[in-house]
């Protein structure tokens, strides 16, 4: 009894020395990990968020000056506005993405290995073109004199149209080429929550007579909602912070209706020394991003998996 009790005890020993030892080596591979974060991310957030109190610029030493920045900011229309213009291309890129992505994902889960597998390639490709080439290519497309869709228009009898100069169309058009340039990730993402979901599930549903419909809502939505949650926060993440296809398409015109807050802190920065007032609009923006993602998750409140 003593000797199966010593036995016990000296593997309870041995466990825990190896769990021990496992733990180091965790955090022994974590620190290289660790040590980059800290460099590249968290330091400089940290001398980003000192510098939105002081009225730091290149030419003179930075002084404290507490909130003074971030009135400015938030007193400022034209921020006001800029956010303002993030928030309806966000309501006019999400949406779209989301739906059509997730129709199309359905259709390729459907296809053959072969041509499903060149469908991905190919919708996949405007994601890895800058967004600098996406909006001269678009600016191209939406001339008005000579431009691919005024052309076509004008086939139909349909006049030119002013699709850039146009407040009635200028916001659209900036939307147009963000929706199909993240239309390919979205979709791969939609895919790949589609694929992981079993088999069983439909087979099952399917015995006891469900419908495509039924199916869809009781099996796919909640399967996928961790895919949803995640796409949809990067996909407003991605309409807040568009910057390079409005500056080659609009540079935030006509009078203002599209430029969004990057491009308006960009531009502030190129017209004024001081870098406190483009540090404490990035930082707001920071705020409004990871408050929407909290509360977001705060709602849906995710799981890590639902089987």
């Amino acid at each position: 009894m003593n000797d199966a009790t010593a036995r016990k005890g000296l593997s309870s020993q041995k466990l825990l020395s190896r769990s021990r030892q496992d733990a180091k080596t965790a955090y022994a591979m974590l620190v290289p990990t660790f040590i980059l974060l800290t460099l590249f991310a968290l330091l400089p957030l940290g001398m980003s968020l000192f510098k939105s109190f002081t009225d730091f610029s290149f030419y003179k030493t930075p002084e404290f000056i507490g909130f003074h920045n971030y009135r400015i900011v938030l007193a400022d229309p034209f921020f006001r506005k800029a956010v303002l213009v993030a928030f309806k291309l966000v309501f006019l890129i999400v949406p779209v993405q989301f739906v059509a992505a997730f129709l199309f994902a359905h259709l390729i889960k459907e296809m053959s290995t072969r041509i499903g597998a060149f469908v991905k390639t190919t919708i996949y490709i405007p994601l890895v073109i800058s967004g600098i080439v996406v909006g001269a290519v678009f600016s191209f497309i939406y001339n008005y004199q000579g431009g691919i869709l005024n052309s076509l228009l004008n086939v139909f009898g349909i006049e030119n149209q002013a699709w850039i100069a146009d407040s009635t169309y200028a916001l659209y058009s900036v939307a147009a080429p963000a929706i199909w340039q993240g239309f390919g990730y979205v979709t791969l993402m939609m895919l790949a929550g589609l694929l992981d979901i079993p088999k069983d599930y439909y087979e099952a549903a399917k015995m006891d007579g469900a419908s495509a419909f039924r199916r869809m809502v009781y099996i796919t939505i909640p399967n996928m909602k961790n895919v949803f949650i995640f796409i949809f926060i990067s996909g407003v993440t991605g309409a807040l912070s568009l910057y390079e296809i409005v500056l080659m398409i609009t540079n935030g015109g006509p009078g203002g209706e599209t430029l969004t807050p990057v491009l308006h802190l960009v531009n502030h920065f190129n017209n004024d020394p001081t870098m406190g007032y483009t540090v404490a609009g990035a930082i707001i923006m920071a705020i409004i991003l990871g408050s929407f993602s909290a509360v977001i998750f705060r709602i849906v409140q995710s799981d890590k998996a639902i089987d």
